[in-house]
């Protein structure tokens, strides 16, 4: 069957007119919830590029073991369903439903379909149709499918995105959201030349929704200069970093934490005792939330300094600068406290899978030697 465009108004089809519309929660898809198509794998039949590149991206985990661990439906439905009001935002995704009475069995309920997280019908199924953004050039006449095509313009605007990633009615800390992205990016220079999150997230429409896990996307978006180097009887140096292409604040979450080292090393590059010194890019705040601890991320165009200065032991041949990324700082100390603690309310088995996962995801960004003079 050939790709199907449908020009009429979305009135007639059941499109939506808004993002704010579009994502209207929990998402009901009506006559697709009992269809196989809602399935991910199965979108992949005709759409395997863009599958592929979804299976690799954390949409297709966000309910994962460190989400899952931590809720429970029967207990306390109510934070269930706010987690899953973006991480399995399909009503076919909650075990239950809210109703006047307080909260009811799904009899739409669909384990399968929970577990693929923010999937394909989470974005482009709608009770009356599949939607996807209007046809590009070099795409048209290039698909078959089994269904119709809603296009709607709205799927290449940020706002499109901030329905996850900014979250105005959510929880607040020392007077700033905890998430806020979308309005870091609407204050900088992209937001008002309009370079949205798609055209750094999404490139060639591409479904990768690469960030802060990504070593080459941070890379393009995060200078490093070494501003000056002296020696002498001390070695004094200043490190740079400048959010020169991150759309936003660098890092925007509480949950990475981005370490900047300085130390020297011998000539056979061993790091000297006591020349360590190190720093911290990103929002730190206590495990149950309830503090800041601080908050050193770097708005679009702005810069952090990295002073660093040590008496020079005789043995000191280089200066080495780096830049360590941990994009699941605080997912990882979570849940290692969590286990430690052995909290009855939480899956332990859930808990250890998710910190062997978020304790292997650090990498080094940047480094840089400076022979001593």
């Amino acid at each position: 069957m050939l790709f199907l465009t449908l020009a009429s108004p979305p009135a007639v089809f059941g499109g939506e007119a808004s993002p704010s519309v579009h994502w209207q929660r929990p998402v009901k898809i009506g006559s697709y919830g009992a269809a196989d198509v809602i399935y991910p794998e199965n979108c992949a039949i005709c759409h395997q590029a863009q599958y592929d590149d979804w299976k690799g991206a954390l949409h297709s985990k966000s309910a994962g073991p460190g989400l899952l661990a931590q809720l429970d439906t029967d207990k306390d439905p109510e934070t269930a369903l706010s987690c899953y009001y973006c991480h399995a935002p399909l009503s076919a995704q909650n075990e239950v439903m809210a109703d006047a009475g307080g909260y009811a069995p799904n009899g739409s309920f669909d384990e399968r379909l929970k577990l693929s997280g923010v999937g394909c019908a989470a974005c482009h199924v709608r009770e009356r149709g599949v939607f996807g953004p209007p046809m590009s050039e070099g795409l048209k006449g290039g698909f078959k499918a089994g269904h119709a095509s809603i296009q709607s313009d709205f799927f290449e605007k940020a706002e499109f995105c901030a329905a996850c990633h900014q979250l105005d009615e959510g929880y607040e800390l020392n007077g700033k959201l905890l998430v806020n992205t979308f309005a870091e990016w609407k204050e900088s220079g992209y937001g008002k030349n309009n370079i949205t999150c798609q055209n750094c997230h999404m490139p060639g429409r591409r479904h990768l929704f690469r960030g802060i896990h990504d070593p080459e996307t941070v890379k393009s978006g995060v200078k490093f200069d070494v501003e000056k180097a002296t020696t002498g009887g001390r070695v004094n140096a200043r490190l740079r970093i400048t959010n020169s292409g991150v759309g936003h604040y660098f890092p925007t979450y509480v949950t990475p934490l981005v370490v900047i080292k300085g130390f020297l090393t011998d000539a056979k590059g061993k790091a000297l005792k006591g020349t360590v010194k190190e720093a911290a890019i990103g929002r730190k705040v206590s495990l149950d939330l309830s503090r800041e601890l601080f908050d050193t991320r770097i708005p679009p165009f702005r810069s952090f300094e990295f002073d660093y200065g040590v008496r020079r032991p005789a043995s000191a041949d280089r200066l080495v600068f780096e830049a360590w990324v941990y994009p699941d700082a605080f997912y990882k100390s979570f849940f290692k406290n969590a286990l430690e603690k052995g909290y009855p309310a939480m899956k332990m088995e859930e808990l250890k899978e998710a910190l062997k996962t978020t304790s292997g995801s650090g990498y080094l960004l940047f480094k840089r030697e400076i022979l001593l003079r």
